[in-house]
C-alpha cells in the first residue's frame, strides 16, 4: 500500500507539471489594450474623456490621445451630448500591458472638478464695444398712424363715408381681421372688386377744457377693407386690418393714408410762435402719459403739419414770499412733448412721445420743433 501511494504521489506531481507547461502564464503573454472597432463616436449625456477612454481603451489615462485627436475640444473637461469624436486608429495600443501596471480609476468628479488634469483653455478675445449710436425710434409705426383717430367738425362726422356696414358672415355682433362683410353703397357711389375701403365711427362729441364750446367730434379709424364682390348697389368686401373691432353700422370710405414725415426727417427747432391746449384724451382718459392720444386744438389754420413736436406745460399758481408778502409768479411746470400723428383744418391728433409726468386735457401746448419743407 505505500509503494502504490508513492506512485500515484509521483503521477499526479507529473501530470501538473504537464499540464503548468501548456497554459501559457498571464505574465507571459502581455495584454494589449483593445483597439475601438469604430472611428468615430458620439457623446452622450454624461460622458467624460476618462469614461469613454476607459470604456474603449480599459485604461481613463488614454483620454488625451482622444483630446488629441479632436481639436474642436478647447477644454478637455467640457464636451457635450451630440458631439462627435474622432478616435485613434485600430493600430493605437498601450505602450505598457495593463497586466503590469494597472491604473487607478478616478471618480467622473474628479475629471470635472480638476481642471489641471488638463491644459489650460485658451485666453477669451478681448471684449469690445460697439458705440456707433442705434438709428432713432419711429415715434409711431405707419399703422398706429392709420389708426389714430380725428377730432373732427360736426358737419365732417354726419357726412363722412360713401357707404355702410349692414351685415356680416357669420352673423355677430362686432367684426375683426378677415371676416366678411355686405356693404350698402349711398347713391351714385360706386366700387369695383379689388378696391380697399377705410372703415371709420363717429364718436362722442368734445368740449374745451377752457372755455366749455363744443370743439368736434371724435371720429374713429376702425380699420380697412378690400372688396372682393358686387351685387347691385351691395357689396362684398373682407376685413384685412383691423384696429378695433366693427360694428353694423359703421361707415367706409376711398382708403387713404395719413401722410406723416419718415423717420429719417426730424423736427427741427422752430421760432414760430404756436400755443394751444390738450383738449382731451382719445379714450377720454382724464390723465395721459406715454403712447397715449391726445388732440389739440390747433391744425392746419395754424400751420401745424404732421411731425410737428409741441411741449407740454401746466401753469404753476403763484405765490407770495414770506419775508415780503408779494405775489411772485412761478414759471410753469413742463410735463413731456406730443408729436403730430394727423391734422384738420383746427385741430390735430398727437401722439405723448416724451413724458416727464402725466399731463390733463387743459394742459398748454407750445410748438418747440418743427418739419421743415
Amino acid at each position: 500500500m505505500k509503494r502504490t501511494g508513492g506512485v500515484l504521489l509521483i503521477l499526479m506531481v507529473v501530470c501538473a507539471l504537464g499540464l503548468s507547461a501548456a497554459l501559457p502564464s498571464r505574465a507571459q503573454a502581455p495584454a494589449q489594450a483593445p483597439a475601438p472597432t469604430e472611428d468615430t463616436y458620439v457623446v452622450k449625456k454624461g460622458d467624460t474623456l476618462w469614461d469613454i477612454a476607459k470604456q474603449l481603451y480599459s485604461d481613463p489615462l488614454y483620454w488625451q490621445q482622444i483630446w488629441n485627436r479632436n481639436a474642436f475640444i478647447a477644454n478637455p473637461n467640457r464636451i457635450f451630448p451630440g458631439d462627435t469624436l474622432m478616435l485613434p486608429g485600430k493600430g493605437f495600443a498601450p505602450a505598457t500591458p495593463l497586466a503590469e501596471a494597472p491604473k487607478p480609476e478616478a471618480p467622473k468628479e474628479m475629471a470635472k472638478e480638476e481642471p489641471a488634469a488638463g491644459p489650460k483653455a485658451p485666453p477669451k478675445p478681448p471684449i469690445t464695444f460697439d458705440i456707433t449710436p442705434p438709428p432713432p425710434i419711429p415715434v409711431a409705426s405707419p399703422q398706429a398712424v392709420f389708426c389714430s383717430p380725428a377730432l373732427v367738425s360736426e358737419q365732417v362726422a354726419q357726412s363722412v363715408g360713401i357707404g355702410t356696414i349692414v351685415q356680416n358672415v357669420p352673423r355677430k355682433g362686432m367684426m375683426t381681421q378677415e371676416d366678411i362683410v355686405y356693404l350698402k353703397m349711398d347713391p351714385s357711389q360706386q366700387v369695383k372688386a379689388g378696391d380697399r375701403l377705410t372703415v371709420a365711427r363717429a364718436g362722442l362729441r368734445i368740449s374745451h377744457p377752457w372755455t366749455g364750446r363744443a370743439t368736434g367730434r371724435i371720429l374713429y379709424s376702425a380699420g380697412a377693407l378690400e372688396v372682393t364682390g358686387l351685387s347691385g348697389e351691395v357689396a362684398l368686401a373682407r376685413v384685412i386690418y383691423s384696429c378695433d373691432p366693427m360694428t353694423l353700422g359703421d361707415r367706409v370710405l376711398p382708403f387713404s393714408m395719413p401722410p406723416f414725415p419718415p423717420a429719417d426727417k426730424a423736427a427741427q427747432p422752430t421760432t414760430r410762435q404756436v400755443e394751444g391746449a390738450i383738449v382731451d384724451a382719445a379714450r377720454l382718459q382724464r390723465t395721459v402719459a406715454l403712447q397715449q392720444i391726445v388732440f389739440l386744438d390747433v391744425g392746419q389754420a395754424q400751420g401745424v403739419n404732421p411731425g410737428d413736436v409741441f411741449a407740454i406745460y401746466r401753469p404753476s399758481l403763484p405765490v407770495a414770499n414770506p419775508t415780503t408778502g408779494a405775489t411772485v409768479v412761478i414759471p410753469p411746470e413742463r410735463r413731456g412733448e406730443a408729436t403730430v400723428l394727423r391734422v384738420t383744418e383746427t385741430t390735430s391728433t398727437a401722439v405723448i412721445s416724451e413724458s416727464a409726468r402725466d399731463s390733463s386735457p387743459g394742459d398748454r401746448v407750445v410748438l418747440s420743433r418743427q418739419i421743415q419743407p
